[in-house]
């Protein structure tokens, strides 16, 4: 890959980044404003501007052979440029799913859930809703902002780490940026 080309997807990265950031922000404010402002938009963008990073580094493919060679090329180059490894946790892509299958999701949900209650928003611990009556699988979207966990139907993710790996990822192409085009020092 030409340093041009590099260039232009490590700015979008960067971008993405930098949305993401705007997007844990909100997320914060509206944690703080204690049920005044809803966090569940701001944790959506936060996870699909992750989800936009992590298809630049991690293509998941192309419609045919040669477009599915050509993006994993472009990955695994774009990865080896910033020194960015395997199993990185912008690489995981599973909660931008839920959010982006959620009617196949939901679909799943109707089928077995045992009592068909539901639970669509819980911010605050897991505690806050008890009884036999609801399930995990019940609990749609939930948000505890003292574990920063983000759990949908009793999967849990590490918004936290999450927002530890942009930042990460942010800070590299930061690095290969100002390696590259050193007069025109990139920041945040």
């Amino acid at each position: 890959m030409d340093d041009f080309l590099l260039r232009i997807y490590l700015d979008q990265a960067k971008q993405e980044c930098q949305l993401a950031f705007q997007a844990i922000e909100q997320l914060n404010d509206a944690i703080a404003s204690k049920g005044a402002k809803d966090p569940f938009g701001p944790a959506q963008a936060m996870v699909h501007h992750a989800a936009a990073v992590s298809r630049i580094f991690w293509p998941p493919g192309g419609k045919n052979k040669a477009a599915r060679q050509r993006s994993q090329s472009r990955g695994e180059a774009l990865r080896k440029a910033i020194g960015v490894r395997h199993g990185h946790p912008v690489q995981n892509r599973t909660l931008r799913d839920h959010f982006e299958h959620f009617d196949e999701r939901l679909d799943d949900w109707a089928e077995k859930s045992k009592n068909r209650n539901i639970v669509k928003q819980l911010v605050g611990p897991r505690s806050a809703i008890g009884g036999d009556a609801i399930t995990d699988e019940d609990i749609i979207h939930h948000y505890d902002p003292a574990t920063k966990v983000y759990a949908f139907r009793g999967e849990q993710f590490d918004v936290q780490e999450l927002a530890s790996g942009l930042d990460d990822i942010n800070r590299l192409i930061e690095q290969k940026l100002n390696e590259l085009w050193p007069h025109n020092q990139v920041g945040r």
